[in-house]
């Protein structure tokens, strides 16, 4: 089978993409990561795009079983190529002091974000409990905010909170994300993974047709936007299958190899 030449670039989320932890452990589909080791043998580059700083997706035991090209992280925050960190986009200062008080006040466990670690504000409290439990990770270290430069927040508190929550921060142009029932994900602007993948793109000097994104959720959106190639898993939400230029199999059927087999970059 003729391969197809335009593509030289892919950007693929982590989890319920290539990592499956319904089963009440991190389990890595090894076809799908087959498939894209044999995608970087044909000359193809091969990113990791998540929303999960680099300690995260340390434990979930990913640098054991894939060797990426490079990885935009943290949604878009932390960029590697190879080992090395080529963009790192960090939050204001002061108002990561006035979010840690506003915290505090409430009861809201942080989670904070560099370069290559996290930690916890304290204790875990039930609600922040419920998110481990479900990500199956390790918890981190506790200590407090000490003017570390840091990419983003992790507010493990319930929706219900989220209104009071933000009128309390007051800051126009937070950025604020609920990607699960008991955490919100916050920055001080918008920053997504396409704005990732529109640098990792400058660094190798292509453009769009040469790239391909592999996604399965609202978050993965504007990755498809900004790419001529897309799948969506068929296990992800209808925006992102609605947005994608192809919808594969369920990440238990080895969607990615699908994918990449569709796009005949394999």
């Amino acid at each position: 089978m003729k391969k197809n030449s335009e593509i030289k670039i892919i950007f693929t989320d982590v989890d319920w993409t290539i990592l499956n932890h319904g089963h009440g452990k991190h389990i890595y589909d090894q076809k799908s990561l087959k498939a894209l080791r044999k995608a970087q043998k044909n000359g193809v580059k091969v990113f990791i795009a998540t929303a999960r700083p680099y300690e995260s997706l340390k434990l979930t035991g990913f640098f054991d079983e894939f060797k990426p090209d490079g990885m935009i992280l943290a949604n878009g925050s932390v960029i590697f190529i190879g080992n090395k960190i080529i963009f790192h986009d960090y939050m204001n200062k002061k108002l990561v002091h006035h979010i840690c008080q506003v915290a505090k006040e409430r009861g809201i466990v942080i989670q904070f974000v560099d370069e290559y670690n996290r930690w916890i504000s304290d204790e875990l409290n039930e609600v922040a409990k419920h998110y481990f439990d479900v990500f199956f990770e390790k918890i981190p270290a506790i200590r407090g905010y000490n003017d570390e430069n840091i990419s983003g927040l992790l507010l493990f508190c319930e929706k219900e909170q989220d209104e009071e929550l933000l009128r309390a921060i007051n800051y126009k142009d937070l950025d604020a994300y609920r990607l699960f029932p008991y955490a919100i994900d916050i920055r001080d602007h918008v920053i997504r993974k396409s704005d990732g993948i529109k640098k990792v793109l400058d660094y190798y000097g292509l453009n769009k047709e040469n790239a391909m994104a592999i996604g399965d959720d609202v978050q993965d959106v504007p990755m498809f936007e900004l790419c001529k190639y897309s799948a969506a898993m068929e296990n992800g939400v209808e925006k992102a299958k609605q947005s994608a230029s192809f919808v594969t199999t369920h990440i238990d059927c080895h969607g990615v190899k699908k994918a990449l087999k569709n796009f005949k970059v394999i």
